[in-house]
């Protein structure tokens, strides 16, 4: 299982995967930016490049690198991002 404890102690959320979700679509979908995609991949000791399992949870940490327009964006208009289907 991919969830690590935050030694830190910065404020997380989780994700869970969803069908034909890539690391990069979580990472859109829960930060709003490409450039987080280091913070959260690294959070859960994975790859940016390891495929992800439909259905496992995963920490996003908050980071500065967060869009909220984008986020709100995708929120309100219920998109779920899937590119490896």
């Amino acid at each position: 299982m991919p969830f690590i404890n935050n030694t830190n102690n910065r404020s997380m959320q989780t994700a869970i995967v969803k069908p034909n979700q890539s690391s990069l679509d979580v990472v859109l979908m829960h930060a709003g930016t490409m450039e987080a995609a280091m913070e959260v991949m690294a959070a859960n000791e994975r790859s940016i490049t390891a495929p992800l399992i439909t259905g496992v949870q995963y920490l996003v940490p908050d980071t500065n690198t967060s869009d909220a327009v984008t986020l709100n964006y995708l929120q309100q208009n219920k998109i779920v991002i899937g590119t490896r289907g």
